[in-house]
């Protein structure tokens, strides 16, 4: 199983966490906070580069859904993966995210540079420049 394989595991055991604690009830807000902060702690990036993104995964997928009692969706869940992906220094999964997302995730790390150690930012780039984010 890959890193990205048990992020998404990890998720769907919060899922099913949530409902069981919560008698079957599922608050789908609590359990998309919990997968924004699962991607935080799950990479090994200092400053708010993690934050951010996660930030934007929740305000661009999350908040704007029409279907926000059932999130997060296998299709959001995928795109979590694909950021968490980027900032394990992976093109893994980069299709599942839009120009947009990546134009955003590039404006991002541009914000957050200074904060990050050389080489973690290069990789980084080099993901950015390759897809054309930057």
């Amino acid at each position: 199983m890959t890193d990205i394989e048990k992020f998404r595991s990890d998720i769907h055991r919060i899922i099913k966490r949530e409902r069981i604690q919560n008698g079957g009830r599922y608050d789908a807000a609590h359990v998309c906070r919990q997968a924004a902060d699962l991607l935080v702690r799950s990479v090994r990036i200092q400053g708010e580069l993690p934050r951010s993104i996660a930030d934007y995964w929740l305000s661009q997928y999350i908040e704007t859904s029409v279907s926000a009692e059932k999130e997060p969706t296998d299709i959001h869940i995928d795109k979590l993966g694909a950021m968490m992906s980027f900032l394990s220094g992976s093109a893994e999964d980069g299709d599942l995210l839009s120009d947009d997302d990546w134009t955003e995730i590039g404006r991002l790390t541009g914000y957050e540079a200074e904060d990050l150690p050389i080489e973690v930012l290069s990789a980084l780039m080099t993901i950015l420049v390759d897809r054309k984010a930057v």
